[in-house]
């Protein structure tokens, strides 16, 4: 269009202009909430879980799992140790020890709270000859008891004392060192060998961190050994034990701040030192813990928030743990699981060291390592030679990070509202077909419990194991905000206790039996689900007598959902424009009210281009609006070159719908913004145009007026001049001087434009009006 265009043709071009900009950020903004959704996405989203048992307490209790088994567990309580039954969380003992008058007193004077200042009970261990170890707070002032079980008679004047353990206090000594002084700290422990193994502080600021056994601890504010630690948890294993942390990186120092994951190693028979070096380990190594996204820049979670017991995994003893990134960093959490033989493989590798404090932290060279070499477990570390003690003293960390397994996180999590907090793993389900699999489940810090397993797939011309990561199911078992602390699983009661601060709620590990049909059953993918063709029930093969390699039963392990459609009973649905859908026959009887309330419908599809395969009810009963439907959608089809086995499969209405009050906030007002400044432009446009017609009347038509060149006003590289003059537009040094000149007597020279009322000096609203009109 020339520069000589009609003003309206300029006002449409800016309009569809704006129009146009609106509406791709519009259709930008599902592929941004996109990218900051969770890239995993469980198969079955269920409703806030039903809740078989809870057992309650006061929020400022600081409950914590001191000892479980399939039939009990021991809580640590403020003052008292509860033993609740896993057979509906009821309380079926307590032992209570309170801090005396002068304690709580005295921890109020040093500045702490009311709520503070009693006893917190947190370690707890069996002695060989019967006799229990009970460690508490004990308002900032740590103390340790050994307790005599005593036999007394079960009924006193008639009345049972259910309620009450029978011990006798055989031993009352300070704690320093074993227990921590803060109820809230992050310490852990483990006793081995009749002894025991403490990780917290030795200070009421908590200013001194150690690792602590008898007479033996880490080196007193020396950053190279514990540089401001959270313990996160202990084990005992081939002679050592083991403590995993997370700290402030000292290698990472002259390049800022960072966090690190560690495990560190002691030996179970040191002894100390020689001479002066008799309270100090000889055997203490550290080593990285890497659970990063492997490629050419790899993503790191650097810290660890907690760990599974060892889990016997085939050949393998392996420890699942939890990794978050930094608070104030993108939320995401991980899960990775370490061999054990690749931990004590670490600290067989290369020392690291810092020649000065400016100095890059490097490899140690093997000819500067004494020998024999230090820190190994030996059988009197008393012989051992000053030289070698004070190597270890000045070189515990080793060059070598510890390799996650399979090389990858086993999950991750990219989500704005959680984080994870808590694991525990169910290991070695038999599936149908035979294999094994580990059935993850891990707790985040706003109520939920995401249940999954990984499955490992060998390719014929790859060396490299494929993994892929299934997320089963994801319940809101707490309220809403409220972390889970800790989850125990007791796979005899089919239970997963899941713990807060204040609570302990008993939910069921699998929901076999709450499936109602059979593409259900199959594409929920859980390895102790399978589909009886006999009795056309979803149900759980650890309480079933199955028949490992028979028709009985069906499971669809590793499979797409179209692959799994076509193991279950069909028949084709009569015609609608000639093409043929399958549809399952409804075998099961109708849902039971407990069916109907514990599950949402998640099988709608998004489009008509994600074909979806529905149950047909057979007979008259038409509850379709209650049954559990999975997603029918096979992510093969819908993202054919995807090979990252953790991408979400999720639909964009399924993404909307998890989002959809921030999304829709966000929507209206970019919709409102852009309309304001669509107007505004519109405006804007008008006046310039206004003014340019002017303008133009002067050099074409007024003979008073000198010529005036414009440039050529509707090139993409003058896109500018849509928004307002521009001084290098024109031939003249100053045109803006030159337009704010009052024109009137132009207007009244000009003959040719009367007929258009050239509306000079008047406002810029009176012109839209006009132009609208």
């Amino acid at each position: 269009m020339s520069s000589t265009g009609s003003p309206i043709s300029r006002w449409q071009i800016g309009l569809i202009s704006s129009i146009n900009l609106l509406l791709m950020i519009c259709t930008l903004l599902p592929i941004i909430v996109d990218a900051w959704m969770p890239d995993v996405r469980p198969d079955l989203q269920t409703k806030p879980d039903k809740v078989l048992a809870h057992f309650t307490g006061n929020t400022t209790d600081y409950f914590k799992i001191l000892d479980h088994n399939d039939e009990s567990v021991l809580v640590g309580a403020k003052d008292v140790i509860y033993n609740v039954s896993l057979h509906g969380l009821r309380e079926i003992g307590r032992l209570e020890w309170s801090s005396s008058d002068a304690d709580q007193q005295l921890c109020t004077l040093k500045g702490k709270k009311d709520r503070d200042c009693h006893n917190y009970l947190r370690v707890f261990a069996r002695r060989a000859n019967g006799e229990v170890l009970i460690c508490g707070t004990n308002s900032y002032k740590p103390r340790c008891r050994d307790y005599t079980p005593v036999e007394t008679s079960a009924e006193d004047g008639g009345h049972t004392h259910a309620h009450t353990m029978r011990y006798e206090v055989s031993r009352d000594v300070e704690a320093q060192g074993l227990c921590p002084y803060s109820p809230a700290h992050n310490s852990t422990y483990a006793f081995a060998d009749g002894q025991l193994y403490s990780a917290t502080v030795a200070d009421f600021s908590g200013g001194d961190p150690l690792i602590y056994r008898e007479n033996l601890r880490t080196e007193q504010y020396d950053l190279k050994q514990l540089n401001q630690p959270d313990f996160v948890g202990a084990i005992e294993k081939n002679g050592y034990v083991l403590f995993f942390f997370r700290e402030l990186s000292m290698e990472f120092m002259n390049f800022g701040k960072a966090v690190y994951s560690r495990v560190a190693r002691v030996c179970k028979n040191d002894r100390g030192g020689p001479y002066n070096h008799g309270k100090s380990w000889t055997s203490f190594l550290k080593a990285r813990l890497n659970c990063s996204v492997p490629g050419e820049f790899p993503f790191y979670f650097d810290e660890i928030q907690a760990i599974s017991p060892v889990v016997e995994s085939g050949s393998k003893s392996l420890v699942y743990a939890v990794f978050t990134t930094s608070v104030n960093a993108i939320p995401g959490s991980a899960v990775c699981a370490f061999n054990l033989d690749d931990i004590l493989a670490a600290f067989d590798g290369d020392f690291k060291s810092q020649k000065d404090s400016q100095s890059h932290w490097l490899p140690v060279e093997r000819e500067q390592v004494p020998k024999p070499r230090p820190g190994q477990c030996v059988e009197d570390s008393r012989t051992q030679s000053s030289i070698a003690v004070n190597f270890i003293k000045n070189h515990p960390l080793m060059e070598d990070s510890v390799a996650a397994a399979h090389g990858r996180p086993l999950m991750t999590k990219v989500n704005l509202h959680h984080r994870l907090t808590a694991i525990a793993v169910d290991p070695q389900i038999k599936s149908l077909s035979g294999t094994y699999y580990d059935v993850i489940y891990s707790g985040t810090d706003d109520g939920k419990v995401t249940k999954f397993i990984n499955i490992v797939t060998t390719h014929q011309n790859s060396t490299v194991d494929r993994l892929k990561t299934v997320v089963i199911s994801e319940m809101q078992v707490l309220p809403l905000g409220t972390p889970v602390r800790e989850l125990v699983i007791s796979s005899k009661k089919n239970s997963l206790v899941v713990v807060s601060d204040g609570s302990l709620v008993s939910v069921p590990l699998h929901h076999c039996t709450l499936i109602v049909d059979c593409l259900g059953c199959l594409s929920l993918q859980d390895p102790i689900c399978a589909w009886d063709l006999q009795t056309h029930e979803c149900k759980n093969l650890a309480s079933s007598q199955h028949k490992f390699g028979t028709k009985t039963y069906l499971q669809s392990l590793n499979t797409t959902k179209k692959a799994a459609a076509s193991l279950c009973p069909h028949i084709p649905r009569d015609g609608q424009g000639g093409g043929e859908t399958v549809s399952f026959v409804t075998m099961a009887p109708t849902p039971t009210e407990e069916q109907k309330l514990l599950y949402s419908n998640v099988g709608a599809s998004s489009s008509g281009s994600q074909p979806s395969l529905e149950q047909q009810p057979t007979g008259g009963d038409d509850f379709g609006l209650n049954k559990i439907t999975l997603t029918s959608m096979d992510p093969d089809d819908i993202m054919p070159n995807l090979n990252d086995p953790q991408k979400s499969t999720a639909s964009v209405d399924e993404i909307r719908q998890a989002s959809s009050p921030s999304f829709m906030v966000l929507t209206v007002v970019v919709f409102i913004t852009f309309l304001v400044g669509g107007t505004v432009g519109v405006m804007c446009v008008k006046a310039r145009n206004c003014l340019m017609e002017a303008q133009m009347d002067e050099s074409h038509r007024n003979h008073f007026g000198k010529p005036m060149q414009f440039k050529h006003q509707n090139t993409g590289k003058d896109i500018n001049l849509l928004m307002g003059s521009n001084p290098y537009t024109t031939t003249q040094k100053t045109p803006n001087l030159d337009l704010e000149k009052d024109r009137s007597h132009e207007c009244k020279n000009s003959t040719e434009h009367l007929e258009k009322e050239l509306p000079c000096k008047t406002s810029t609203l009176t012109k839209v009006k006009r132009t609208y009109i």
